[in-house]
């Protein structure tokens, strides 16, 4: 069953913060979690970005406008893909840690990698995804 969530989402990279806030659904499938939301950015118009959270793994899906994943996986160099009208760049993540503290699918996951593009690393990143139950409407 789907349940209506707000989702914000904390890049931490190079100093700098960048905050994303979206509406998005939460749905259980099996042991898994899935966030789903409409991109916001601009840049971004017409993605949809799917985030499955797992016991030991996130895996992050955009399709629409921008098409990518990417997996992160605590201790693991797991390969990714990000797809330009030039071409696909292969990428990789290596996952330093995943910590998560979701009660039903609601609270805080946070994550630190590396990602390499075609086997060079190109930054150090945070990523902090935090689901909410969006407030009852009042009638």
């Amino acid at each position: 069953m789907k349940k209506p969530v707000h989702v914000s989402i904390e890049s931490f990279a190079d100093g700098q913060r960048i905050r994303q806030n979206a509406a998005g659904d939460l749905y259980r499938k099996g042991d898994h979690y899935y966030v789903r939301y409409d991109e916001a950015d601009p840049e971004m118009k017409g993605t949809v970005t799917t985030i499955k959270l797992e016991q030991d793994r996130i895996r992050l899906v955009r399709s629409g406008t921008v098409r990518s994943e990417l997996v992160f996986a605590t201790g693991r160099e797991c390969s990714g893909s990000y797809e330009t009208p030039q071409g696909v760049l292969q990428l990789q993540t290596m996952t330093r840690s995943i910590t998560s503290e979701l009660i039903d699918g609601l609270g805080i996951v946070d994550w630190t990698y590396d990602l390499l593009v075609a086997g060079e690393k190109t930054g150090e990143f945070r990523l902090r995804l935090t689901i909410a139950e969006l407030p009852a409407a009042s009638s």
